[in-house]
Order: structure tokens, then C-alpha cells, then sequence
């Protein structure tokens, strides 16, 4: 990871800085059997998010004696990033959001949170890039203009991304824009109701969704391109972090540029450097057991488990011993004091 502008930086400093004065701790709060207890914010009930959390207060419960976890339902992850350092001690914060709320932009334009999120480790991702027919006379991004689309549910996180990249690639509202349900992609497109799509993986393009699966199988698809000005313009781009990726899920889609949204765990800043070391070697020492109880969560293997922290973004010092202690080049990374 390295520095962004100037003026995030100072913006960045600012938070960091907050840390020794800032906030009221609710940390210290003692368990049932004597160990610290956090709260973590998740996301509604029946959510992925909601799910990740359970998991992973599942193994810090059978693994640690240290810490325990109670994860509970918030009201998303724009709350998440608002509420923590006061109701929630951890919280699964998308990458996106974290970086808004750093450059006060987005739903943090009027007013940014008032204590500081520190990354802890990455847990699921998703990909994003728009489709069409194979016999489509649809090549490239400047041929949506004047189409009729859908890229995700509008108001969604994935809707909201795409869009800033329609911003960047001047095309965005040069379309007739359809809102239609995910699980209807595939028909929309088969039936000429839309012209082209977004479409997504997870887990690093090595898995999709049910609605992305019946897209598949119900019309040969082909990827849109960018030209290499395109490509150049969007790459330049912090949040959403653009890259190529192999497809995996789409048998008949090679290489694409795709725009990526990651789920981290996220500390505020006055949990103790020892405590969130200890909680995050417990959860990647029981990685699988982690992967048993929710099952799209990212491989421990690579830079997986360091996939969303974006540029800019501060890490949690414990969790930064432990990506160290692991062999991670951690010596460009933004790390918080607490």
C-alpha cells in the first residue's frame, strides 16, 4: 500500500491521530468465562455479511479464551462505519465505503464518522463487468450509449460502483436504464428486453451466484472492452479498484477488466494491539473452520486475506503482526496506533 494525495493524507493523519484522545473505549468488557468481550456489526439478518459475522464468532468462541465475539445485526455498513468505536469494537465494512468515509464523499459527503476504522484482514470479494450477447452488436463501453442496460439494482453497493465508472468512462446516463431483479438477467437478455448487463463473480472469479449461473446458461455471453485509454483512465481509480481477472464461473469469458468490491473486518481504534493480534491468528490459524461455517469466504492463500486494503486505508497494529509475522510485506501499509 502506498500514500494518496496530499490532502487525504492529512485527512488520513487526522484519524490516526485521534486515536490517543479521541474516543470512549467500550472495549474491556468482560465475557461470561473472563474474556474480553467485543461486539461486532454485521449487516441485516440474512445477509452475507450477517453470516460472515456469525462465522466468525463461531471460531473465535471454540478457539480462544482470550476474546469472544457477539455479532449482531446492524443497518448495513455506511451504519457499521458511523457506529464504530461506539456501539460496535469490530465491524465487516466494504472497501469502498471505508474509503469514502475517509474522503468524505458518497453517503459521508455532509458528515464523516467521528472515530477511525483500522483494516483487520479481507474475508469475501466480488467482481464486476458488463456482458452482452455473443452475436451482440455491443463491442465496447462507448457502444452501451443509446442501449438499454441494467447493471445491478439500483441503490445496491455494486450499482453504485459501476456507476462511478461509468462517470470516469463519460458515459454515464447515455443509456435507457432498466432496474430489473438479478435472478431476471438471464431472460432480459435472451428475450431482447436489455441489451447488455452487468455481471459478477465472487471469491476472485472463481465462483457466482445463482442469478449470474442461470445468466450463464441461458445465452453465450461476451465480456465488453475497454479501449486502452479506457483502461488507463479507470485504473487510475483508488475506490473502485480495477483489475483484470480470469473469470472462471463463465466458461465462454476469458481474461476482463473488472471493478472490485472486498469485505474486511474492521477494529476501531481503541481495541488493544494484543487482543486484535491474538483474535486475528486465531481466526487464520482456523481458516477452514472459518471456510466450514460460511463458505464464500476468500482462500488464506496469496494476498487473499489482504485483497481490499486499498490505498491510504490504515491497518490495525496487530493485525499487521500478524500479516508481518506471515511473511507479508507490510512496510508501505498505513498502520494506526491505538
Amino acid at each position: 500500500m502506498t500514500g494518496i494525495t496530499s490532502g487525504r493524507q492529512s485527512r488520513r493523519q487526522y484519524l490516526i491521530g485521534a486515536a490517543a484522545v479521541g474516543t470512549a473505549s467500550i472495549a474491556g468488557c468482560m465475557g461470561n468465562n473472563g474474556a474480553e468481550s467485543w461486539v461486532m456489526g454485521t449487516s441485516e439478518q440474512g445477509t452475507s455479511s450477517f453470516s460472515i459475522g456469525q462465522a466468525l464468532q463461531s471460531v473465535l468462541r471454540n478457539n480462544s479464551d482470550q476474546v469472544e465475539v457477539s455479532a449482531q445485526a446492524s443497518d448495513g455498513q455506511v451504519a457499521n462505519a458511523r457506529q464504530l468505536g461506539d456501539t460496535y469494537d469490530i465491524a465487516l465494512l466494504s472497501n469502498n465505503i471505508h474509503y469514502d468515509s475517509l474522503e468524505e464523499r458518497g453517503p459521508f459527503a455532509d458528515e464523516a464518522p467521528d472515530n477511525p476504522a483500522y483494516l483487520g484482514f479481507s474475508t469475501t470479494s466480488s467482481e464486476c463487468f458488463m456482458v452482452t450477447r455473443a452475436d451482440s452488436d455491443i463491442e465496447t463501453y462507448d457502444d452501451l450509449v443509446g442501449e438499454t442496460i441494467t447493471t445491478f439494482g439500483s441503490g445496491s453497493a455494486l450499482y453504485q460502483l459501476t456507476a462511478t465508472i461509468f462517470e470516469e468512462l463519460g458515459i454515464y446516463d447515455d443509456y435507457d436504464y432498466r432496474d430489473i431483479p438479478l435472478s431476471d438477467f438471464g431472460s432480459a437478455l435472451d428475450e431482447g428486453r436489455i441489451d447488455a448487463c452487468g455481471a459478477y463473480t465472487t471469491l476472485l472469479g472463481t465462483s457466482m451466484s445463482g442469478g449470474m449461473q442461470d445468466l450463464a446458461s441461458r445465452v453465450d455471453l461476451r465480456a465488453l472492452e475497454m479501449s486502452d485509454e479506457q483502461q488507463a483512465a479507470v485504473e487510475e481509480i483508488v475506490a473502485p479498484e480495477v483489475q483484470q481477472i480470469s473469470p472462471e464461473s463463465f466458461d465462454n469469458i476469458d481474461d476482463v477488466l473488472a471493478w472490485t468490491d472486498v469485505a474486511n473486518v474492521v477494529f476501531a481504534d481503541h481495541v488493544p494491539e494484543d487482543l486484535a493480534e491474538h483474535a486475528v491468528e486465531v481466526w487464520f490459524d482456523n481458516w477452514g473452520e472459518v471456510q466450514e461455517a460460511y463458505g464464500s469466504m476468500l482462500d488464506n492463500e496469496g494476498d487473499n486475506l489482504h485483497s481490499g486494503f486499498l490505498d491510504g486505508l490504515p491497518v490495525h497494529p496487530g493485525a499487521a503482526n500478524v500479516f508481518e509475522d506471515r511473511g507479508v510485506e507490510t512496510d508501505d501499509w498505513d498502520v494506526g496506533s491505538v
